[in-house]
């Protein structure tokens, strides 16, 4: 009964993509942190459904790498290396890129407004120090864009990749000055604006490598932290 209860919150959603939505913004939220177990028996008993949504949930999310599943110490949160966002982010400036061209010749009036009003959440969002908003409205912004382009492939992979990006900005924004990166996605924007193709296609996939140069930068100066995570939580 609880679980049909769920559902019709959620309009239908499956139990699973609820359940793993919500593990998620716990971990971008500091709820969850790195090293920490993700019990399933408790999650479901807190949510009020059985546990298989919980261990379906739990299981995309070891998938994408966001946590590590054993069969004797159970489910617990796991920390990207910087190497690994850095690697995503590879992969999205392609990904973007062609979504940004793709979505450039046929952006409508409401959806360029919507972007611009996520431009200035972020800036907004980034001044008051709330990153988890910054990370929200950075992940929204792109999602948008994947969106408008109509193409599902797109859309799939991106939503694979999601998590990684707002795992990068959660973690890295409160110790790198990022405004400069914030502020790329006006260029974006402005592309996307003047329904020029190509310009939107470089500036999306331009800034994801200055992502991922960043993401680098951040490696070298970690030194050993990424390996000391990864043993924490394996």
């Amino acid at each position: 009964m609880a679980e049909k209860g769920l559902a019709a919150d959620f309009g239908g959603e499956l139990l699973s993509d609820k359940v793993k939505r919500l593990v998620l913004d716990r971990i971008i939220h500091g709820h969850y942190r790195p090293g920490e177990r993700v019990v399933e028996f408790q999650l479901s008993k807190e949510l009020g459904v059985s546990q298989s949504p919980v261990r379906d949930a739990l299981r995309e999310l070891a998938a994408i790498g966001v946590i590590t599943m054993h069969a004797r110490r159970g489910a617990r949160v796991r920390m990207p290396s910087a190497k690994e966002l850095a690697d995503v982010s590879q992969v999205r400036a392609e990904i973007d890129g062609l979504a940004a061209r793709l979505a450039a010749e046929s952006m409508s009036a409401a959806t360029l407004t919507a972007l611009e009003e996520l431009v200035t959440r972020m800036l907004d969002k980034l001044a008051e120090g709330d990153f988890p908003a910054v990370t929200d409205a950075d992940v929204r912004f792109h999602e948008v864009i994947v969106q408008a382009s109509g193409n599902r492939a797109l859309e799939q992979t991106f939503s694979q990749l999601a998590p990684f990006a707002r795992t990068f900005l959660t973690l890295t924004l409160p110790d790198v000055d990022v405004r400069e990166i914030v502020l790329e996605h006006r260029g974006i924007l402005e592309a996307l604006a003047a329904r020029d193709a190509d310009g939107a296609a470089e500036a999306a996939r331009q800034h994801q490598l200055n992502v991922r140069t960043l993401m680098l930068e951040r490696s070298t100066v970690d030194g050993g932290a990424d390996g000391a995570a990864e043993a924490q939580v394996s």
